[in-house]
């Protein structure tokens, strides 16, 4: 999907940037306008926060609602919350996994640890390396994580740091 929206962007790089919000943050396009969930937002306060005119937010818009694919996409997008500051002010342990985005079986194998440990998770979250500034897997817990299961951690294939709160 990503190489679908850079092919459909190339010639816009800051429409891109726009587009790429939109899929990180969930924000859906319909009917030639912007939503967060079912409130609709402002094209001049979504320029003001990415850092472009107003004008390339409504033509980021109208390059979305103008191929069928990315229309389909994007109109589906909704948002979801990280919980995982809040997480800490509850008391909740909070795992934060970085690792290469080309592994297969880290989520299966932070889990297993946790699951062998009795720890629950209450969230979870793993982030698109594409859309993000680092490969990241986060863990919100029903407890803390005790620090014993950092080396378990590390042990995962494809895993490079941990950080947990």
């Amino acid at each position: 999907m990503w190489k679908k929206i850079r092919d459909k962007f190339e010639r816009y790089p800051s429409q891109i940037a726009v587009a790429k919000e939109f899929l990180r943050l969930g924000i859906s396009v319909k009917n030639g306008k912007a939503y967060c969930g079912e409130i609709e937002l402002v094209p001049t306060k979504i320029a003001e926060a990415i850092g472009v005119d107003r004008k390339v937010v409504v033509m980021a818009i109208q390059n979305i609602e103008s191929d069928e694919e990315l229309r389909k996409v994007f109109s589906s997008l909704r948002p979801v919350a990280n919980i995982a500051d809040i997480a800490r002010i509850l008391g909740f342990g909070v795992l934060e996994v970085y690792a290469e985005s080309t592994k297969v079986g880290i989520v299966a194998g932070i889990t297993s640890i946790l699951a062998q440990e009795g720890i629950s998770i209450r969230y979870i979250l793993a982030e698109d390396p594409e859309l993000s500034v680092e490969s990241k897997l986060t863990v919100v817990t029903e407890e803390k994580i005790p620090g014993k299961l950092v080396d378990e951690f590390l042990k995962v294939d494809g895993v490079e740091k941990i950080v947990i709160s």
